[in-house]
């Protein structure tokens, strides 16, 4: 009776040491990864919000500087010289290690609006969209005014 204790204790053991985990590099998603000639990581840039479109099957986060996330969470509709909000768009995939969960896929678009004041005081805003995998320019420039507007009644998240 003792050895089938320590056999079933033995097998239990062996069995339970078997995984078939994915080596670390394999769990990033690569897909929705913003290409290193961008530069995006090093504009220092935080989450403000983040939001779905389930119509569009899309998921965007909006990031800013420093004075952007100030201006942000202060809810003023004045939009100082130096600010920078970037909207990162992509769209959506199953998650296969979460059953039901949605993550980002394809990269589909990165929106910039920078805020610039020129040397006689005036101030300026500029919109530029970066689309695809490798962010190419698009210079359509038809509803720009809309999504600079879109982009600036993002209300930020609640953060502690």
């Amino acid at each position: 009776m003792k050895i089938t204790y320590i056999l079933f204790a033995a097998s239990v053991f062996v069995l339970s040491a078997c995984n078939n985990r994915k080596p670390s590099e394999e769990l990033l998603n690569k897909k929705a990864a913003i290409p290193a000639s961008f530069n995006f990581s090093k504009a220092g840039l935080k989450v403000i919000t983040s939001s779905i479109n389930k119509k569009e099957q899309t998921m965007s986060t909006l990031y800013g500087n420093d004075l952007a996330l100030k201006t942000a969470i202060s809810g003023t509709t004045s939009y100082p010289p130096g600010e920078n909000l970037t909207l990162v768009t992509w769209s959506q995939q199953d998650d296969d290690r979460w059953f039901g969960a949605k993550i980002p896929g394809d990269l589909l678009s990165v929106e910039v609006v920078k805020i610039i004041s020129s040397n006689t005081g005036s101030i300026t805003t500029i919109y530029q969209r970066f689309t695809g995998k490798k962010l190419i320019k698009d210079i359509d420039t038809a509803h720009q005014q809309e999504r600079i507007n879109y982009i600036f009644s993002q209300k930020p998240s609640v953060m502690p």
